[in-house]
């Protein structure tokens, strides 16, 4: 594998000299050849990814009124991390998320919120822990999802894959030719959906001369949710899920400035805030970013900057946190995004050329009051706790891509360097603990890597495209890893290793106009992958053992060991497994539409090796359940009237078996959280209209769980709780049958 990747770095080394050496022997246009057949009809951004060599997916605007979640669990090797007690979206990739392993995204800038959530139904009150994205989903227009491969700055410091919300902009406002507009929608549900409303108001005019334009937009958004619902079993969520705290009025805004001097030159400023009170915590969250592109008729140059900055802070009431007081988190995350992309050919030969740069800078900060007047036991609680470990995370990459296009076949060529540095400090150890150093040290600690990948494609019949791709990628340790403090200085680990993976997909595209009737058509995207991940970073357990030696916590210790203990403190210490983790599967998904009939399918099917994760109970870290072996969505629909004006669907969820934490917690015999297999999850049917009466106004209904299945999902922080000790009807943590109605005015 080394000898691959030193190979791969050379092709790419020289690929991007020889650029330089082509670029200067010609000036001519460049004109690219489309691999993918046209059709009439505007492709959406779901039959756009389908076309896309390699693990790509998208998701348009959702029109069906499913929930983000649902929608992104309806896309193959994609899941996501639910939890209630978050207002966040989480998003999993092929079994991994969180920690950088999926690099979620909002208009491009990487999101940092790590947030915590006060559980009344976790054992002892401990706090569940995500890293998520404060995103409301009014705002949402499209979702790009990238799996496995090299995707320019995406995919920098991101293990999995990458997935990128857009948001909605000026253009998603006005309709063509309108120098002003506004866009307005409402939605409603029973069985404790609450309802949301937006309004954007947008205007444009032109600028300089008629030859550029200026426009701006506005969009406030704000939702009631309440507090509880029921199960299918008719069971309310406050026995097994939710309390008083639950109900929340989140609100948003989101700003946009364009300015367009001409067509060379575009500015875009935006400005996202995110405000909630939510189960005895004030969440705030801001997000800013400039972006600025130039594109002059000149095929070498094609370059984009973008500077961002955002804030999220979380204040917790009184005792949310049992034993800690005006406990007080915050991130803070800067990125500077630099890149250019140029264009030339040899002959027949069509390339591109690009090379970027992306810096990050994310600084966790926590303040916490310890209620003891005794001043050694305060200091005591305060270090010796798990709660949003603090440090600062820095990130300095470049990367680069060359791209050959000759005839039928594409050959994409990547080369990333990054080198990640985390600064914190862990506090000297106990005198009976084992540790090393054993004294206080301020950690300042670099991890550099260069990550090859390539992809290769071949239209040999608009049919059959087949493509190959290899993805060397690293994922750093981040604060909450190194920094967990549960025992203080004891339980950190300074030198904790970065993951790495070696990721293979082997699939191919297929499209196929005019299939059954004249003008429909069919996409489909199949593929299968294999991903090594080494160094793959999760919790132990252990104590200290007479003479202070750290002791594994597991069948190993003898009666000695325990009756030797120097500690009766129990370590949570993130390590390196020793043993590679592996996760392979495979993935499809199709478009078919005529017009009159549509149908979506998408379908994963995966196994994977991964450890558990000690501090995934006792302090919330990490999921305590595990992906479905194999998870599928079937959308089906027909358009009636002359002008396929009225939308009749309905989603089929087909869900495998999964598995959660056992019921008796953490086996401390082992050393391990055992894992048992979840009851099996029932095929849950959903069904939608959604009436386009004009261009300006358009009504929506659907109902949930049709049926009415008594089931918990997977992946469902609820139902992996230590609550759940006997499983029941009463302890099905899904929601049951429910009623949404929407409607959208535009104009």
């Amino acid at each position: 594998m080394k000898v691959t990747r030193k190979i791969l770095s050379t092709l790419i080394l020289f690929s991007g000299v020889n650029h330089f050496v082509i670029a200067s022997e010609t000036d001519k246009a460049v004109q690219f050849s489309s691999l993918k057949v046209s059709s009439a009809q505007k492709e959406t951004p779901e039959q756009k990814a389908l076309g896309k060599p390699g693990a790509y997916s998208a998701i348009g605007e959702i029109n069906n009124l499913e929930s983000v979640e649902q929608a992104l669990r309806s896309t193959p090797g994609t899941y996501t991390q639910m939890d209630v007690s978050q207002p966040g979206v989480s998003v999993n990739i092929r079994g991994l998320s969180g920690f950088g392993r999926v690099n979620m995204m909002v208009d491009g800038v990487t999101q940092t919120t790590y947030s915590t959530s006060p559980s009344q139904i976790s054992h002892g009150g401990q706090p569940y822990n995500q890293f998520n994205s404060m995103l409301d989903p009014n705002f949402i227009v499209q979702v790009d999802i990238s799996r496995g491969q090299q995707d320019g700055e995406n995919s920098i410091n991101a293990l999995a894959g990458s997935a990128n919300f857009k948001t909605i902009g000026v253009d998603d406002v006005l309709f063509k030719g309108n120098s002003w507009g506004v866009r307005s929608k409402a939605a409603g549900g029973t069985n404790g959906l609450g309802y949301n409303g937006m309004v954007a108001f947008a205007g444009q005019r032109s600028l300089f001369n008629d030859d550029g334009s200026v426009g701006a937009m506005l969009a406030l958004s704000g939702h009631k949710i309440e507090s509880s619902y029921k199960n299918g079993a008719g069971f309310n969520s406050e026995e097994f899920a939710t309390n008083k705290h639950f109900n929340q009025k989140p609100h948003s805004e989101l700003a946009k400035i364009n300015i367009k001097p001409n067509d060379s030159h575009e500015l875009e400023l935006s400005g996202r805030f995110y405000n909630n009170n939510f189960n005895r915590r004030k969440i705030d969250a801001k997000d800013y970013y400039a972006k600025y592109r130039y594109t002059p008729l000149n095929d070498l140059f094609d370059s984009e900057i973008r500077l961002s900055h955002s804030q999220a802070s979380q204040k917790f009431e009184g005792d949310s946190l049992m034993s800690l007081r005006n406990a007080n988190a915050e991130n803070i995350s800067d990125s500077l995004v630099a890149k250019n992309t140029s264009r030339f050919n040899y002959g027949e030969l069509d390339m591109a050329f690009t090379l970027g740069s992306k810096l990050m800078f994310t600084e966790y900060k926590r303040s916490v009051i310890a209620p003891s007047t005794d001043a050694w036991q305060a200091n005591n609680m305060v270090e010796n706790n798990a709660f949003a470990p603090k440090g600062k995370n820095n990130l300095t990459s470049f990367f680069s891509q060359m791209k050959f296009e000759y005839d039928i076949y594409t050959l994409d060529l990547n080369l990333n360097y990054v080198d990640y540095n985390i600064k914190g400090h862990k506090p000297a150890c106990a005198s009976r603990d084992a540790c090393f150093p054993e004294g206080a040290m301020d950690l300042n600690r670099h991890d550099r890597n260069w990550e090859p990948g390539m992809l290769i494609a071949a239209e040999i019949i608009p049919e059959f495209q087949p493509f190959a791709s290899y993805a060397y990628t690293m994922r750093a340790p981040t604060s909450q890893e190194i920094f967990f403090a549960n025992e203080g200085g004891a339980s950190m680990n300074p030198y904790l290793k970065s993951e790495k993976a070696d990721t293979f997909q082997l699939g191919f595209n297929s499209y196929r106009p005019d299939l059954i009737i004249e003008g429909d058509s069919l996409r489909f995207k199949g593929l299968w992958y294999h991903t090594k991940i080494k160094n793959y970073i999760s919790s132990e357990s252990f104590i200290v053992c007479k003479g202070g030696i750290r002791c594994r916590a597991d069948d190993s210790l003898t009666l000695d060991d325990y009756a030797n203990m120097e500690n009766d403190g129990n370590i949570h210490l993130h390590t390196n497994s020793i043993d590679p983790v592996t996760l392979r599967g495979y993935e499809l998904q199709a478009n078919y539409d005529a017009g009159i009939f549509y149908a979506n399918l998408s379908y994963s099917d995966q196994r994977t090796s991964q450890p558990t994760s000690i501090a995934s109970l006792d302090f919330g870290q990490t999921p305590a359940s595990e992906l479905p072996k194999y998870y599928a969505t079937i959308d089906t629909g027909v358009r009636i009237f002359d002008d396929r004006s009225l939308e009749l669907g309905t989603v089929i969820q087909i869900t495998g078996k999964s598995r959660k934490s056992a019921p008796e917690g953490i086996d401390y015999d082992l050393g391990i959280v055992p894992m048992v297999e979840q009851e099996k999850i029932p095929t849950i049917i959903d069904v939608y209209s959604n009436y386009q009466i004009n261009k300006n106004v358009s009504l929506k209904f659907a109902v949930h769980n049709l049926m009415n299945k008594n089931y918990s999902n997977a992946l469902d922080r609820s139902n992996s709780s230590p609550i759940m000790q006997d499983p029941g009807a009463n302890t099905q943590t899904a929601r049951g049958r429910s009623y949404l109605f929407a409607g959208e005015v535009r104009f």
